[in-house]
């Protein structure tokens, strides 16, 4: 059950938008309220829109949508933009607020609750977000010898997000893997909650 609520593709993201954009009002309404508490779901959720521009795909459709679906694509930027905006996503909302010919554009008193949302994050404001596949990794050409000979240090803040809470004691993440081809190293996984350090 917990699948369902997981983006699984986020290409299909797109496809969503395009299906919606010929569907009425209300339908409209309904499917982006219930996206809007998928994106709460999990941080994996909001990467997977991040990962397809969804705030510049909502930005260009904003001005063209009744009332009750702008509100709702604009709680979406909300939650969005206080995730991950980048400086072209940004200068977009910037340029969805500009005065024309002395009028403001619609919707631009609410898109400011979106600017008021972005200091609003939690957690780091840098990071880096692995998918969990195969080969979703930081990876370093095999290093000849270490800068210090006496011993390095490897430190680390990091989140785990399983999919679900089956996957989590099925497969075993790995924090970090230090191994040669041959197998020696230092490695360290996770076997449901505990973490397990092998040299």
């Amino acid at each position: 059950m917990e699948l369902n609520f997981v983006i699984q593709q986020p290409q299909n993201i797109v496809h969503m938008l395009d299906l919606l954009d010929h569907c009425p009002s209300n339908l409209q309404a309904e499917v982006w309220s219930v996206f809007i508490a998928i994106l709460r779901k999990s941080l994996r959720n909001l990467q997977a829109c991040t990962d397809v521009g969804l705030i510049k795909h909502v930005l260009s459709r904003l001005s063209c949508v009744e009332e009750v679906v702008a509100d709702l694509l604009i709680e979406i930027l909300g939650v969005l933009a206080s995730y991950s905006i980048t400086v072209r996503e940004l200068k977009l909302l910037s340029g969805c607020m500009k005065a024309e010919t002395g009028k403001w554009p619609r919707h631009s008193a609410k898109l400011l609750s979106v600017l008021r949302q972005l200091p609003q994050r939690h957690g780091p404001d840098t990071f880096f977000s692995f998918s969990g596949k195969k080969g979703a990794a930081i990876a370093l050409p095999p290093l000849a010898r270490w800068p210090y000979q006496n011993g390095w240090t490897f430190s680390t803040w990091f989140r785990l997000d399983p999919i679900n809470s089956v996957n989590i004691e099925r497969e075993k993440p790995y924090l970090f893997c230090f191994r040669t081809s041959k197998g020696v190293g230092y490695s360290a996984h996770f076997v449901e909650i505990v973490l397990f350090s092998h040299p």
